[in-house]
């Protein structure tokens, strides 16, 4: 079986990028990682690095970049978060051990007492 050329393979990519472009609502971040994620087409055409140095140089690899960036952007998430005030953290036994005696001492809850001491070592800040 002859190997293929590095164009042959950037062609294939070319053809799955021109595909994305035409996607309704795919963003360029969406696109980038169909093309260029772990384990994609990019890794899969061009596993070694020469053949990957080989097809930047390429035209191919420009358009295929052009034809990303052309996407939008994705849409920006709001900046502040609601806090549910669920936290879950995991803590060696040991620890573990010592804050439930504490606790089980001062006669209130463990979720009590780790909340109690959070917002004292916030406080001294």
């Amino acid at each position: 079986m002859p190997k293929r050329t590095v164009k042959s393979r950037a062609q294939e990519l070319l053809t799955l990028a021109r595909k994305l472009a035409e996607t309704p609502g795919l963003t360029w971040v969406e696109a980038n990682n169909a093309v260029y994620g772990p384990g994609g087409p990019f890794v899969r055409l061009f596993p070694r690095p020469e053949d990957r140095l080989a097809f930047a140089k390429t035209d191919i690899s420009r358009h295929i970049d052009e034809l990303i960036d052309s996407l939008p952007d994705p849409p920006v998430g709001p900046q502040r978060r609601d806090y549910s005030g669920k936290f879950n953290v995991r803590v060696p036994k040991s620890l573990h051990a010592a804050l439930a005696s504490e606790a089980e001492a001062e006669g209130v809850s463990l979720n009590q007492l780790v909340v109690a001491k959070l917002a004292l070592h916030l406080q001294k800040r």
